[in-house]
């Protein structure tokens, strides 16, 4: 027997409920169900979750399949049904709303279980090693029960079984698809069990394109308290897949010694440190020291009041304050904003100029444009401006200064074309011109040829006493929204044809 959580990727309640009852031989559960039609029913349920639905929360549902060994002629639904509410009963609890339905429509008969997120009491479902535990509680049922279990059986006796981190787990349960972790991680297993040595096993690895790095004694730089594995930005704990030292010891049978030299001889070299410059013209004098809980310098470290260091050793990253600029050595996007606060204490408001790689370009453009900070040499791409647009919307109370003029309703019609938004405009994107314009806001950029043109147009369809200026991304919607604004204006005309000839007093024609 298998207990699966099935991952909600697009939760629509009603279609699920539907296809449940639809194909069921027999159900069950606290739900009230109308045999005679399972469409009202299905509504009626997704009513009644989302009643109950948190602004946070995408779905109120949960779905579950119970898979059975058995041959349709060996289990009935009635035993089916027994090990459902069991279940329920055991794990999930039965203070909530939940549906049992019988599928018998593949080679094996198996129970789809719909339960509501929330029960009685409106508290979220939540339970720590949620899989541990089902995978326990199915092992307990098949013995009551006297179930098959031998495909399973296999998987479960693994010494050393697959195990996921917990955002391996979410994203699995979120797409449907399998995670880079548990990818690597089969391929390790795999790599071990065919290499005959451990000096096979750690070339094999550096083959592959696996990092190894030796976690080192800081007393005794010869002696290992162990290692990881990481490929890409995956980083592998060998605990987790039987590869830590002791088991390596006990296949090879290699003293210890002898496997930290070999780890030592096979790690990887460090890559090249990463370097990026952000400077500004002159300023005046600094400005007084900000609130330090508003404030970055919290995450790093300094015995100068120049050099700053992170204080988490997990990256190593670091930031150089001079006079009218910041260098960065293996800058992430925490250090640059850092960075960029320094700058401003000292009474620079911009525009910057980079100097460093691509990468460096994108991430200080990203953060300073939330920042309400303007770059002058990095044109933003059309990703650039969705990343931009999505990490406003997701953090408007971190960044409250920031006010972006991409509607959202703007941004699906654009992405259904693709998102050519430069395309589009034909021309390089202004940030500035997405956004608000302060007053008296400096540096603005000289207008095209193009912008004069739309803003021509704008002041023959409307009056400009008053009136604020629109930016270009107002002006391209406008004339996006052209066509629909004329059928509407055509329309009302129509309208009012139509009722002022209903008004109109009954004109006789009479023969002479």
């Amino acid at each position: 027997m298998l207990i699966k959580e099935v991952p909600r990727i697009k939760p629509n309640t009603r279609n699920l409920a539907n296809y449940v009852l639809k194909k069921s031989s027999q159900i069950s559960g606290n739900i009230p169900v109308d045999t005679a039609n399972f469409n009202e029913s299905a509504k009626a349920i997704e009513l009644d979750f989302n009643s109950r639905l948190t602004a946070k929360q995408k779905s109120n549902e949960m779905h579950y399949i119970v898979s059975f060994e058995e041959n349709h002629e060996d289990i009935s639904d009635e035993k089916i049904l027994l090990i459902g509410n069991e279940l329920i009963k055991s794990h999930f609890g039965e203070n909530r709303n939940f549906l049992l339905a019988v599928h018998r429509d593949t080679i094996n008969p198996h129970l789809h279980v719909v339960m509501e997120n929330r029960d009685f009491d409106n508290k979220a479902f939540f339970k720590k090693d949620n899989y541990r535990a089902l995978e326990t509680l199915a092992q307990k049922l098949e013995k009551k029960h006297s179930l098959k279990n031998e495909q399973i059986s296999a998987s479960r006796n693994d010494p050393n079984p697959t195990r996921l981190n917990y955002s391996a787990k979410q994203y699995e349960n979120r797409t449907g698809q399998e995670s880079d972790e548990k990818k690597y991680k089969n391929e390790l297993k795999s790599i071990l069990t065919n290499s005959k040595t451990p000096e096979a096993l750690f070339q094999a690895l550096n083959e592959e394109g696996y990092t190894i790095r030796a976690n080192k004694s800081k007393t005794d730089p010869t002696r290992l308290s162990g290692y990881y594995i990481s490929k890409g930005s995956t980083s592998i704990k060998p605990s987790s897949i039987g590869f830590q030292m002791s088991k390596l010891i006990e296949k090879y049978k290699i003293d210890e010694n002898g496997i930290a030299e070999l780890i030592l001889r096979c790690e990887s070299p460090l890559p090249p440190d990463e370097l990026g410059v952000i400077s500004s013209s002159p300023g005046p004098d600094p400005k007084p020291q900000p609130n330090r809980r508003e404030s970055l310098y919290t995450k790093f470290q300094t015995s100068d009041g120049v050099n700053y260091t992170s204080r988490n050793e997990k990256y190593k990253t670091s930031f150089t304050v001079l006079p009218n600029s910041v260098s960065f050595t293996n800058p992430n996007e925490i250090s640059i904003k850092a960075g960029l606060q320094a700058l401003v204490e000292q009474g620079s408001k911009g525009p910057f100029y980079l100097t460093g790689s691509e990468d460096f370009k994108r991430k200080t453009w990203l953060v300073s444009t939330m920042m309400g900070l303007e770059i002058s040499n990095y044109q933003p791409t059309k990703s650039d401006l969705s990343a931009l647009f999505q990490r406003v919307k997701a953090n408007q109370e971190k960044y409250p200064k920031t006010k972006i003029k991409l509607l959202e309703t703007h941004l699906d019609a654009l992405k259904k074309e693709g998102l050519e938004i430069d395309t589009m405009l034909e021309t390089p994107v202004s940030v500035s011109s997405l956004f608000t314009n302060e007053p008296n806001q400096k540096n603005k950029q000289p207008e095209n040829n193009e912008e004069i043109e739309m803003k021509n147009k704008n002041t023959k369809l409307a009056p400009s006493i008053n009136q604020p200026q629109k930016s270009r991304a107002e002006l391209l919607f406008d004339e996006m929204d052209t066509d629909s604004k004329l059928l509407k204006s055509i329309s009302k005309q129509k309208d009012k044809t139509l009722n002022g000839l209903q008004n109109l007093n009954p004109i006789k024609l009479e023969m002479p």
